[in-house]
């Protein structure tokens, strides 16, 4: 049997993968430099809002590439998705009371 198969090359397929959970790795360390410095720049009392809204959206971001990649949502169908993203939903929804009750 000298026909071809799906996997002709597993270790270009390994290395891809390793590069990929590196290049992941590496964003999600410079996301976690940026959440460190956050609180130091934006110390001053006028700007606690500003501070709390980029830790949250930072923390998202990392929370929602940590979906994607290793609980393998981006091969899922898209209602599974919807149903994963549930969550957001309702971090979003506690951002907009927190708004509210900030600017009330």
């Amino acid at each position: 049997m000298s026909g071809s198969s799906p996997h002709a090359h597993p270790i270009d397929q390994k290395s891809t993968a390793k590069q990929k959970y590196i290049q992941i790795f590496l964003i999600l360390t410079f996301l976690t430099v940026i959440e460190v410095f956050v609180p130091k720049v934006y110390s001053a009392e006028w700007n606690q809002n500003t501070k709390m809204l980029l830790l949250v959206i930072l923390a998202s971001a990392k929370a929602l590439l940590v979906a994607m990649h290793f609980m393998h949502l981006d091969h899922e169908k898209t209602w599974v998705k919807y149903i994963a993203a549930t969550p957001i939903y309702m971090g979003i929804f506690a951002i907009l009371l927190m708004l509210e009750s900030v600017y009330r």
